[in-house]
């Protein structure tokens, strides 16, 4: 059993696990263990678990079913020491058609003309089915790293996701698949690295929750997530499209569209998601401070520009991702929005940051946001 923690620890990064404790919490889910009782589950059981990775005491028998759900592996191929060594030539395919076959290879020509048609039994699309080890097409998709795998959803089916929770939305022939993905992180990681801000920005969709919410929900919303956050900031061409100006066409409510007599407004703005980047970088200046110095001396010029547009007495700021609309106008969200502007909310111990805080030109806020 000596290769039981090298596989393990292989298996952990390919999930996005990064201790032992989230994995045993993972375990405590899959038995059935809910809530805090799992976090006391984890507890109890880190030491014996750590000796059973030191092959100083048996793989407990009840950790094994649930081990092989999380990874997608059976025990077998977590005890083998080639376990996860799959064939270099990718011909040599390890297991039967299916979408795990299509995302191992990888391979543009067969996304086209066999997975577009393959179907479940239901006659359902296969996207949304899952295998015995209750992993689905985009779970394979970050495992095996399958970046043609993401163009082909994105050009086939439009993936996108949006609202406040983890499901993609599929579109194709006129019909809707909706998918959620508890990986939703680990895919957005694989996304960054294909280094395409239009494709990454398509998909991680934050114009969408702007327009339609107003704001992100922190505790269901991939958009709030320190991890997410991280991606955006971490990666250079990411971090710059959040600066350039969009065009986005937002398709209004029955409502919106009798009041407007329009099915749409297209509007041009920066990413909602910049306030959020700024917060979370004055929360973790030690790793950002570069960044919030980017973003605040951006913002000086965008909201100067704004200011000199318009009359800023008559504007202020309706919702937590910056929106600005004008006192009078409808809702805090939504087509009454007349831009998105910089704006800080916490205070810092920084006297470089406060001095560009100071100079960030201000604007009046909802009452909703008063602290």
């Amino acid at each position: 059993m000596g290769n039981l923690k090298n596989n393990i620890d292989h298996y952990m990064e390919l999930k996005g696990i990064k201790m032992y404790s989230h994995l045993l919490v993972n375990i405590a889910h899959e038995l059935g263990i809910k809530g805090q009782d799992a976090y006391k589950f984890a507890n109890k059981e880190k030491s014996n678990f750590s000796k059973m990775l030191k092959d100083e005491r048996p793989l407990k028998y009840e950790f094994i079913i649930p081990l092989e759900k999380i990874f997608g592996v059976s025990l077998a191929r977590l005890l083998d020491e080639d376990a996860y060594k799959l064939p270099t030539e990718k011909v040599n395919v390890p297991f039967n058609k299916g979408f795990r076959y299509y995302a191992y290879l990888d391979d543009p020509k067969l996304y086209k003309e066999e997975f577009n048609i393959l179907l479940a039994k239901d006659g359902k699309s296969i996207l949304s089915q899952s295998d015995e080890f209750g992993k689905t097409f985009l779970d394979y998709v970050v495992e095996y790293r399958s970046v043609n795998g993401v163009r082909y959803l994105y050009e086939e089916y439009g993936i996108k996701l949006e609202g406040d929770s983890n499901y993609f939305k599929f579109e194709k022939d006129s019909g809707i698949t909706w998918i959620n993905f508890d990986n939703s992180i680990a895919f957005a990681r694989l996304v960054a690295s294909m280094n395409d801000a239009e494709l990454f920005n398509d998909i991680y969709d934050s114009y969408n929750m702007f327009f339609t919410l107003g704001f992100y929900i922190s505790d269901y919303t991939i958009f709030s997530r320190s991890e997410y956050l991280e991606i955006m900031l971490d990666n250079d061409t990411l971090f710059s499209s959040i600066f350039e100006i969009r065009s986005y066409e937002y398709v209004l409510g029955s409502r919106a569209k009798r009041e407007k007599q329009v099915d749409s407004i297209t509007f041009d703005l920066i990413n909602p998601i910049i306030n959020n980047c700024l917060r979370y970088a004055l929360e973790h200046l030690g790793k950002y401070k570069h960044r919030a110095i980017d973003i605040l001396k951006f913002g000086i010029k965008h909201n100067t520009e704004f200011i000199n547009k318009v009359d800023a007495d008559k504007y202020y700021i309706c919702n937590e991702l910056g929106g600005v609309i004008e006192f009078g106008r409808g809702g805090c969200f939504g087509c009454d929005v007349a831009d998105i502007v910089v704006y800080v909310d916490i205070e810092v111990n920084d006297d470089e940051i406060n001095a560009l805080i100071e100079q960030l030109p201000k604007f009046k806020k909802s009452r909703f946001l008063q602290r």
